[in-house]
């Protein structure tokens, strides 16, 4: 008991001493001192996984390299409490909390501290990550409503992919696969060290498969294939200055093409997007300072299909942060934030005029610990937003621009406790208050299917207000020395006040779908894990996840993630071999099919239980060189209406130098 809260505090010290923004952190060296993975993104400063209040589960880089998982969504899937679905060959939709739907996300996804999550259309689009796999240091999923730190739509959880530091972490390597449905997957990254104190990684990949899996297309809405493909590439640099600065510089830039399917309709899309990001964090007398700067603009050249031709998308966001970390002192840490963001949309023929998005905000965190065993993390964040149109009207919008000039503003508070009951058990405790707020597109959307479609309207509501999302969160966490195994049970209870839902009207003698606020949910859940990670001999766990959600009316949320899923692996490593074996259950789920836009007709589909399994087998004849055969689905399985998941055998050689 004395080592543990000897370490404890030592970890507390230390990282007051050190930036706290990303990469900024030194993650190698307090990996390799603790003997587990560290983080920021729990709280807004340095800590233990360990020692952090909330419910947080990390996928490290060893994790991955045993998964033989080709992407990220695929990793997430295998975690309790997260649960995702295909629409499409090229497009993967991930919830956390029994709420995942396409188009709808609920969750903020980071990369490096910097958010993907689109703003303009309220999704993420997991193609189009400028990240690789074989970069990422780890990735950090947070359950439950965290706007209190990340702001507005952080409200079903935060997942934060944390990739390698080019100063002190060399990535060089080149990887290429292939596999069946035509799968032919290449790529390199090198890193270059400028001295000790300066370092650089360039990333490329290009990725290909065949246009597959799609069940009950329907022949009006069917474009010609289109193979799902993606290019894409990135720089990541970063310098220290002087003894206690350091300044970071990212850039991406991805291009994707890929089918997306929205009420029984299915759109072909290229989306390119460029991102850049600097960053600066310095140790002062005055605490620890972070702060960045970044752009991301998102181009979808063409998004058509067959019934209503294409149109033209473009997004711009910026986003500027400043914080500061100050240690009151032996028990106290107070981090202080600012926030300021604008977003643009431009979609002619989907949106009247321009729309934007002006945000600002200000957070508060603070830490006290009253026993070396014994610690609490408040926080709270005001957000404000401004909406706005300006630009032509189109003739068939119900809503003139002045309908946009409204705002919105709320208050979001995280309150966390952990209690360490001797060396091998902790108790966490959580309660927070989200905001979910509208997408642009979501408060004016406009769209018309001509013939011999339905002659629908589809517009938006600029009258749309922020959603509360209010979470109670228990976890106790148990180390099993004897199995040297960590376990976990998790009791989450979560109420969303007033969710964005869609209503049919009557306006200007034809009918219109547009979004309102609709009523609530509550979804109670339970987590079970238990996990035992070595090098070496064998690695083992298993988690099962039942999670309930009532809605009030139901709109099909219900029964749209599996009640009960289960999750399991083994493993085993000996000198240059490695074996692995994945195996998931989910129990039946319901998906919505829209039968009659016109006549607002719909009906609840059943999809079937699924179980499948996913074996990976590896050899390093040496060093420098892997080769690896995996499968995913052995028994191909339907999550979603419109798509099926075939068996996919894959061929993957790495070669490091």
């Amino acid at each position: 008991m004395k080592t543990v809260i000897l370490l404890g505090g030592l970890v507390a010290a230390a990282v007051a001493a050190e930036p706290v923004s990303g990469q900024d952190f030194d993650y190698a060296g307090y990996e390799d001192l603790f003997r587990e993975p560290v983080t920021v993104s729990a709280t807004g400063k340095p800590e233990r996984v360990s020692d952090s209040p909330v419910l947080m589960t990390v996928i490290t880089a060893e994790d991955i390299a045993r998964s033989g998982a080709r992407d990220i969504p695929t990793l997430l899937g295998r975690l309790p409490g997260v649960d995702i679905t295909h629409s499409t060959a090229g497009v993967t939709s991930v919830g956390l909390g029994g709420y995942v739907q396409p188009s709808a996300s609920r969750v903020m996804v980071l990369i490096n501290g910097r958010q993907v999550y689109f703003n303009g259309l309220g999704d993420i689009f997991w193609s189009s990550l400028p990240v690789e796999l074989e970069e990422i240091r780890q990735i950090e999923v947070i359950s439950g409503p965290q706007s209190a730190l990340y702001g507005f739509n952080a409200v079903d959880g935060v997942i934060n992919i944390v990739t390698f530091d080019p100063i002190d972490d060399h990535v060089d390597e080149t990887r290429a696969r292939v596999g069946t449905q035509a799968r032919r997957d290449v790529e390199a990254s090198t890193t270059q060290s400028f001295g000790d104190g300066a370092g650089l990684r360039l990333t490329a990949a290009a990725d290909h498969v065949d246009d597959h899996g799609s069940v009950g297309r329907r022949p009006v809405s069917e474009a010609a294939p289109l193979d799902p493909g993606r290019r894409a590439f990135s720089l990541d640099g970063g310098v220290r200055v002087g003894d206690f600065g350091r300044l970071g510089l990212e850039a991406s830039h991805t291009d994707i093409s890929q089918r997306s399917i929205f009420e029984n309709l299915f759109f072909d899309a290229r989306t390119k997007t460029d991102a850049l990001k600097g960053s600066y964090s310095v140790d002062t007398s005055l605490g620890l300072v972070g702060s960045s700067l970044s752009y991301t603009g998102v181009d979808m050249p063409w998004i058509q299909a067959r019934v209503f031709g294409g149109y033209h998308l473009f997004e711009r966001s910026g986003d500027a942060q400043l914080s500061d970390v100050v240690k009151l002192g032996g028990d106290d840490i107070v981090r202080a934030g600012l926030e300021g963001r604008r977003d643009r949309l431009d979609a002619p023929g989907l949106v009247g005029g321009r729309l934007s998005g002006d945000l600002a905000a200000g957070s508060v965190m603070w830490e006290h610990r009253f026993l070396p065993s014994l610690s609490a993390v408040n926080a709270v964040r005001y957000d404000y937003f401004k909406l706005g149109r300006s630009g032509t009207v189109l003739a068939q919008d119900i809503f003139r621009n002045a309908d946009f000039d409204r705002s919105d503003q709320g208050a979001s508070v995280n309150s966390a406790l952990i209690q360490k009951l001797g060396s091998d058990d902790a108790l966490r405790l959580s309660f927070s208050r989200g905001l979910a707020l509208p997408s642009l597109a979501e408060f004016a959307e406009l769209g018309r299917f001509p013939r011999p479609s339905t002659g629908l309207l589809f517009f938006g509501n600029p009258d749309l207000r922020a959603a509360g999302i209010y979470s109670y969160q228990g976890a106790w966490d148990h180390q099993f020395r004897d199995l040297d195994a960590v376990g976990r049970l998790s009791l989450i209870h979560d109420w969303t006040v007033n969710r964005f839902g869609t209503v049919y009207r009557r306006a200007g003698g034809a009918q219109v779908q547009m979004p309102a606020m609709t009523g609530g949910s509550v979804t109670n859940g339970l987590q079970l894990s238990i996990d035992r990670k070595t090098m070496d001999g064998w690695t083992w766990g298993a988690n099962y996840t039942y999670q309930r959600v009532h809605e009030h009316p139901d709109r099909g949320l219900r029964d749209g993630a599996p009640l009960n899923k289960v999750v399991a692996h083994a493993g085993y490593a000996w000198r240059s071999w490695e074996a692995d074996l994945y195996g998931t259950y989910a129990s039946e789920t319901d998906a919505i099919l829209v039968t009659s836009p016109r006549q607002r007709a719909a009906q609840s589909v059943p999809i079937k239980e699924t179980t499948t399994l996913s074996p990976r087998l590896s050899w390093r004849p040496v060093d420098s060189l892997t080769i690896e055969l995996a499968a995913e689905n052995l028994w191909p399985y339907q999550d979603t209406r419109y798509f099926k998941l075939d068996t996919s055998y894959y061929l993957t050689v790495r070669f490091s130098y």
